[in-house]
């Protein structure tokens, strides 16, 4: 597994960045709070990560802090939120007041309610 990564951030693009580490450069997903708090281009980077080996993909996630780390790994148990989601839910662009209610896949408690 893959804990940790510690490089130069070579290239950035929401929500993935790249990594060089020692010539080897890794592709990583991390939430908006963490990709906009990273440093410039060429600068130290680390994080914290996430990898998943599925059939077709090996995907890595990152973050920078333990917390987002954690609570990613426990949304993603949750049956029906993929790696995806959880990114959404653990760290939402700054500007999106109220944006857990508006994922993919989440609904206020009243919608689908029966009325009688």
């Amino acid at each position: 597994m893959i804990g940790k990564l510690v490089g130069t951030l070579v290239h950035k693009h929401p929500p993935q960045i790249l990594v060089d580490c020692h010539g080897v450069g890794y592709e990583v997903d991390v939430p908006m709070s963490t990709f906009y708090n990273l440093p410039a281009l060429g600068e130290a980077v680390a994080l914290l990560t996430h990898f998943v080996v599925r059939e077709d993909a090996q995907l890595l996630y990152g973050f920078a802090t333990p917390p987002e780390r954690e609570a990613f790994r426990q949304l993603i148990k949750i049956s029906g939120v993929g790696p995806r989601m959880a990114l959404s839910v653990v760290g939402p662009e700054p500007d999106r007041a109220g944006a857990s209610r508006r994922q993919p896949g989440c609904r206020p408690a009243h919608q689908g309610a029966r009325r009688g």
